[in-house]
């Protein structure tokens, strides 16, 4: 069964066409306890907020429920090449 799974990516402020760095691993992956939901094995996000240092992000988990998490901005933009 297919996963799906929440990434980064970081693109040029001023040619957005231009990807300058990509996450090795996904921030989220639906978890086992929660891939139930109309949309199995998904989670999924409109966007995110920084806040003192940390991307707050808000996800949605198998069309079922939601959640949020929190990473530290350093260390995503640290991961991204």
């Amino acid at each position: 069964m297919r996963k799906y799974s929440i990434g980064a990516v970081l693109l040029d402020k001023a040619n957005p066409t231009r990807v300058l760095g990509r996450a090795h691993t996904p921030l989220l992956s639906p978890s086992d306890d929660n891939r139930e939901g109309y949309v199995p094995n998904v989670v999924y996000t409109c966007g995110g907020l920084v806040h003192r240092g940390l991307l707050f992000l808000p996800f949605g988990v198998a069309d079922s429920s939601v959640a949020f998490a929190t990473f530290d901005l350093k260390a995503v933009l640290a991961d991204l090449s």
